[in-house]
């Protein structure tokens, strides 16, 4: 071994015995702690729920917590419900050195008030106009893409669920703490809603009394029979489908339309829209457009009508007048004929009577009138008529169709069939039967619908101008037909029932 390392060697080892050496080691030592007792402080929580032990271990030969006279300390400032075992769990915590403080010292907890359920209102119906939830974000239906309130009579609108009292808490101290009191919203009801009521007279369910718009406002709830749009309708409001009645202050704009389960009133002009109302219908400007339509229940009171269609079940009056229209109506059309203008061209047929200021122009434009036939009652003809053909034209394939299975041959063994073939055969024979069935009962409807129109032609109908007729203007009554030739004024028409033909008389 050289020189060189054994001197390495000796000199590590001297490092060693000097860091080992009990001197050098005392010199480094911290001094020994002061001698100081272990301490602690009771802190109460601002809501007097809580009572915190905060605990600090003693040093040197300082004495250890005593828990007896902690909770002797707790007692003489009235705190009840001590929870002693923790007292002492954390005094020998604290013996042991380590301290305790914050939400891991509490000794003692008072009961906390319950708070007051408050009352509320429990609506069971849309209560303002929404948006309907679309699925694909990119195929919107921006004409009926909002959602009118709207409720029938019955319906339920809201539960009232009346306030719960809360309960009193203790503190720490045994002393109560009072719950909130609870708050409940003053609500009165119109007379569009019913309200049922429990023992201690609190409304428990409100229901609708009428058709109409829900409505909460300024705490009072009621049904409305009226919804009033104050524009027009137009991309902002969207189509219009409410079960009262509907009050249009603008107009009814291209591509939209209205429907109501009573009347509909618009205050200005029907653009290329539509209308629908199960009531009346009044339009105090006019209707204009080739798809525009307007459709009654009851009576359609209007402006003018230029180049669209009107179908009122009773009554059709034009304060103005109607230019290539058409107009229908169950029992009269009037034709008011401001500025001497009446029916110019187009179609109007009514149950009983027509009355129009002039018909046709002087340029002899085609005009048609007819009356004596109720145009709805002669529409559900044709449909039941149409019913009626497809039901035989179906009863005729099915049975090209037995045929087809059973073969042309003069003699048929069913035990020849296959049991596909033979399940088959027997569902086309019951399905035979059933059109047979259904067209002879639509064949009955049908006669049944042609005598009640028959029975109504005890009123004798009429056509009456109050100033002038033009030529080529056709007449049509209970199927007679007249074709004006040349210019006449203050005529009616009507049926001769000795001739059955179509008499002229004064206005």
């Amino acid at each position: 071994m050289s020189d060189m390392r054994m001197a390495n060697i000796d000199k590590l080892t001297g490092e060693i015995e000097r860091l080992l050496s009990q001197e050098e080691i005392t010199d480094n030592l911290p001094p020994p702690p002061e001698d100081r007792d272990a301490s602690w402080e009771i802190r109460v929580s601002d809501d007097r729920l809580g009572v915190y032990l905060d605990m600090y271990p003693s040093t040197g030969n300082g004495t250890p917590p005593d828990a007896v006279k902690i909770c002797g300390e707790l007692a003489a400032m009235g705190v009840r419900d001590v929870d002693r075992d923790r007292v002492m769990a954390l005094a020998t915590l604290c013996g042991e050195g380590y301290p305790a403080s914050g939400e891991d010292s509490v000794v003692a907890r008072g009961i906390p008030p319950q708070a007051p359920v408050p009352g509320e209102i429990e609506f069971l119906v849309l209560m303002e106009r929404a948006k309907r939830a679309d699925d694909d974000d990119t195929a919107i239906d921006w004409k009926n893409l909002w959602i009118t309130p709207s409720v029938h009579e019955g319906d339920i609108i809201a539960r009232i669920h009346p306030p719960k009292e809360g309960t009193d808490g203790v503190d720490v101290f045994g002393n109560p703490l009072p719950a909130a009191s609870h708050s409940f919203y003053n609500i009165r009801y119109g007379e569009g809603v019913t309200v049922e009521e429990n023992g201690d007279g609190t409304a428990e369910v409100v229901s609708a009394r009428i058709v109409g718009q829900p409505v909460f406002r300024d705490n009072v709830l009621d049904v409305l029979p009226l919804l009033v749009i104050n524009g027009d309708v137009d991309i902002t409001t969207g189509n219009i489908d409410f079960t009262g009645s509907v009050l249009v202050k603008g107009s009814v704009l291209e591509g939209f339309s209205v429907r109501a389960e009573r009347d509909v009133t618009v205050q200005g002009w029907v653009y290329n829209a539509r209308i629908q109302a199960e009531g009346s219908c009044v339009v105090r400007g006019g209707i204009t457009g080739e798809r525009a339509f307007i459709s009654s229940g009851e009576d359609i009171r209007i402006g003018v009508i230029e180049h669209a269609a009107v179908s009122a079940s009773r009554k059709v009056e034009v304060f103005g007048y109607a230019l290539s229209a058409t107009l229908e109506a169950g029992e009269s059309v009037y034709v008011q004929g401001r500025n001497r203008r009446g029916i110019v061209s187009g179609r109007c047929v009514a149950g009983n009577s027509i009355e129009a200021i002039s018909a046709g122009s002087p340029m002899e434009t085609p005009t048609m009138l007819e009356v004596g036939r109720d145009p709805f009652r002669m529409r559900v003809i044709q449909e039941l008529e149409q019913k009626k053909e497809a039901f035989l034209e179906m009863q005729t394939k099915i049975e090209k169709a037995i045929l087809s299975i059973k073969g042309r041959g003069p003699s048929f063994d069913l035990e020849t069939l296959t049991e596909d073939e033979k399940g088959k055969l027997f569902l086309l024979v019951r399905y035979h039967g059933k059109m047979k069935e259904s067209a002879a009962d639509l064949a009955a409807r049908i006669d049944d619908e042609k005598r009640a129109s028959l029975s109504e032609k005890r009123t004798l109908p009429r056509i009456r101008i109050r100033d002038r007729i033009y030529p080529n203007v056709t007449l049509k009554i209970w199927g007679e037909t007249l074709v004006v030739k040349k210019q006449e004024s203050y005529v009616s028409f009507f049926i001769d029932r000795d001739r059955g033909e179509i008499a002229r008389g004064v206005f």
